[in-house]
């Protein structure tokens, strides 16, 4: 490892960070696009915002398995972007829905690329305390363009569907950064316990803990995908309006993030239920505002749930599995949570067929499922018979 990273790759690494919630950009714009598509079911309309998060899966899973070791981070960083860029700027210029869903695929297979590199950089190019604190700072990052891009699209949308799709252009950016400074660890050396990793089970503990984090995506994405209508719906605002709100659900994640360490030392064993719980209220609040006041405290409430729930089970997975299978584990968190995301689409659709509303209703009906989850960690531990105690400090 070399702690001397020159500022300036420690700026790619960033800058790509930057990039890695941009799943969210056309989130506030929603609503302009199904007017524009009108003619089209819902649960088709809504594939333009979850089908990214079905292709972000198999790109994620084998850009973990493959990063610096067959492939360098460059190169991947590289077609990451570009297909992020191309994928996500392209249906600017188009009128066919078929093809705009093609080029969100596109950008999901791009921005699955990217997703593990970031994070796996910052282990393999720095060390010690430096490691615990580029982690914070690329959450930050992260959570910093994802407020940026979906305020950007939100507003842009005010001027017309399509143009909520040119922020994504803003990873020409970061993609000329990583041609010229990015920078690439060195290899880590063989060993017996590396070589043998691949071939260990992992435990059910893993899958279980991807599974519960899976269903909560499956709980708030109906609240991300209807915001726009549910605030034009109400009269509160407009599409512009819906891009402010959904950026304080990013604030509501940075402040969570930075006090996580502090909020598990005080909850310990009830942090899962302190998550689940806040992600209750926040969508109970969601679903009932009759104003942007309300709405916006909902929002925020949300964030911060989902940012202490985010940390919380990458805790839990480091004290479940092996050191060498952490990769692994956690880039089967990130497509779990992508596939729920995805399925949200037919989640929606049933709700919608059963109650015939598909804006509040599938919101009050994940309020009841993140509650329910809130009640169980009530009574069961989520750290018995973890490997070990979380690292002291521990923060994202």
């Amino acid at each position: 490892m070399n702690q001397s990273v020159k500022p300036i790759s420690t700026f790619t690494i960033l800058a790509m960070a930057f990039l890695g919630m941009g799943v969210g950009t056309i989130t506030p714009a929603l609503n302009a696009i199904f007017v524009q598509f009108s003619d089209l079911p819902i649960t088709t309309l809504l594939l333009v915002s979850t089908l990214p998060s079905l292709t972000v899966i198999p790109a994620t899973i084998i850009s973990g398995s493959i990063a610096g070791n067959k492939v360098s981070f460059k190169i991947l960083a590289i077609i990451g972007m570009a297909l992020f860029v191309i994928g996500g700027v392209a249906p600017y210029f188009m009128t066919d829905f078929t093809n705009i869903l093609i080029q969100r695929a596109i950008f999901g297979i791009g921005l699955g690329i990217m997703s593990p590199l970031a994070n796996s950089l910052v282990m393999g190019v720095y060390e010690g305390d430096k490691v615990a604190t580029m982690t914070g700072i690329v959450t930050l990052s992260m959570n910093i363009g994802g407020m940026v891009l979906q305020f950007l699209g939100g507003y842009l949308a005010g001027i017309g569907w399509n143009y909520a799709f040119l922020p994504h252009a803003l990873g020409i950016v970061s993609l000329v950064l990583v041609i010229f400074f990015l920078p690439e660890p060195p290899k880590a050396p063989v060993t017996s316990e590396t070589a043998a990793a691949p071939k260990d089970k992992l435990p059910m503990k893993l899958w279980i803990i991807v599974i519960a984090y899976g269903i909560y995506t499956l709980s708030i994405y109906p609240m991300l995908v209807n915001m726009s209508t549910l605030i034009v719906d109400r009269g509160l605002g407009t599409t512009a309006t819906a891009g402010v709100v959904l950026a304080l659900l990013t604030i509501g994640g940075m402040v969570a993030g930075t006090v996580f360490g502090k909020v598990f030392k005080i909850s310990g064993r009830f942090i899962m239920a302190v998550g689940y719980g806040l992600g209750a209220v926040g969508l109970a609040l969601v679903s009932f505002a009759g104003n942007i006041a309300i709405l916006s405290v909902g929002v925020f409430i949300e964030g911060f749930a989902m940012s202490t729930l985010i940390p919380a089970s990458m805790m839990l997975i480091s004290m479940t599995v092996k050191p060498a299978q952490m990769p692994l584990g956690v880039s089967i968190f990130m497509a779990g949570m992508n596939l729920f995301g995805f399925l949200s689409t037919y989640w929606i659709g049933a709700i919608a067929s059963i109650t015939g509303d598909a804006v509040t209703a599938p919101i009050m009906v994940g309020t009841a499922v993140v509650a329910a989850f809130f009640v169980i960690y009530l009574f069961v531990n989520p750290l018995k018979g973890g490997a070990g105690a979380p690292a002291e400090g521990t923060e994202s």
